[in-house]
């Protein structure tokens, strides 16, 4: 989540710098103001891997499926209606993305509010919409990765990784966009791979190290090139490919490391999700990140030191949020389950 963070510090809050910079001639600095943009989707791929080394070996029913659904759901529209009522009363912009209005569907004439009310359907976020996707399909998905044989399974992470990888990089989204369903499944079938079949010795820590490292500086290589010789910030080699494969690099270093169970980081990390809902939601995203544009820092080294604490306070910020959320919510259903005892006791 930090890596996504520090991604949407350098889209969000720096963008416009980098759009002035490259108009100014001034590429290099350009390059310097976005050095936290290709960060993001590795960081997205790593959350997925997370929840298929976990998940993917197990009997997923449907009942289970669907009520983690809900318990997602829950979070997400909390925060949805929460900044929806903020955003209405305080008069924000209800079209922060006029190229989402269609002018044939009146649904899309105001899309924040659409998109408040009905997340998923209109895709308020890509990633948690992938993600209910995926949890909706992992009873499905679950029985094949459970019986499948190590050499079968590497056939399937071929196919989904050249379709839901590679393609998307050729401009072929017939699979998968770059970001997309394809590619969240890719990753949790890559998390179930090494769950299964990868062991955990010295010589795949180092080969996670090669991965991380090549494909990272690949990654940053080309955005050097797309910034500073095409004079185009939209860098599209950091999602697919090889954002997936510097993703598993870095989860085979950590899974070579102890186990460790610690308390307050496995509290803290049960409301991280909430720092990607709070930032990326609709009414907010403008209104958060003009705060941490740091126009008057010059010294872009200087600039990306502040960028870097400023999301730290930021997560900090939303975990203590939604801790809150989280005990609204246990009081909520403690009254309801006495309310109901009371019901059917009379």
């Amino acid at each position: 989540m930090l890596l996504i963070t520090l991604h949407h510090f350098s889209l969000w809050a720096q963008g416009t710098r980098s759009d002035r910079l490259i108009l100014q001639g001034k590429v290099g600095d350009a390059f310097k103001s976005l050095i936290y943009l290709p960060l993001g989707d590795i960081g997205v791929y790593i959350f997925v891997m997370i929840t298929g080394f976990y998940l993917g070996g197990k009997v997923i029913s449907n009942k289970k499926s669907i009520k983690k659904v809900l318990m997602i759901y829950a979070q997400l529209y909390f925060y949805n209606l929460l900044f929806l009522i903020v955003g209405l009363h305080y008069h924000l912009p209800l079209n922060n993305f006029p190229k989402l209005s269609d002018p044939l569907n009146p649904f899309n004439r105001i899309p924040n509010v659409m998109m408040s009310i009905f997340p998923i359907a209109f895709n308020h976020y890509w990633f948690v919409t992938a993600f209910v996707l995926l949890m909706l399909l992992t009873p499905y998905i679950n029985q094949v990765l459970i019986k499948i044989d190590k050499k079968s399974m590497e056939l399937l992470l071929a196919i989904l990784i050249i379709s839901n990888g590679l393609f998307p990089l050729l401009n072929n989204n017939v699979a998968s966009e770059t970001v997309g369903l394809g590619i969240v499944v890719t990753s949790y079938v890559v998390g179930a791979f090494i769950r299964r079949f990868i062991p955990k010795n010295p010589k795949m820590f180092l080969i996670g190290t090669l991965l991380l490292f090549t494909n990272t500086a690949l990654i940053y290589l080309v955005a050097y090139y797309d910034i500073i010789v095409l004079k185009n910030r939209y860098i599209k080699i950091y999602t697919g490919l090889f954002a997936l494969l510097a993703a598993a690099g870095l989860f085979l270093i950590f899974i070579n490391f102890k186990p460790n169970y610690n308390f307050y980081i496995n509290n803290i990390a049960r409301h991280i999700f909430a720092v990607y809902l709070i930032t990326e939601n609709i009414f907010i995203i403008n209104p958060l990140w003009k705060y941490f544009t740091f126009d008057q820092v010059t010294n872009l080294y200087l600039l990306n030191v502040y960028g870097f604490l400023s999301v730290v306070v930021i997560m900090i910020g939303a975990c203590t949020l939604d801790i809150l959320r989280s005990n609204i919510f246990r009081i909520c259903h403690f009254q309801f389950k006495s309310v109901t005892n009371i019901l059917e006791y009379k």
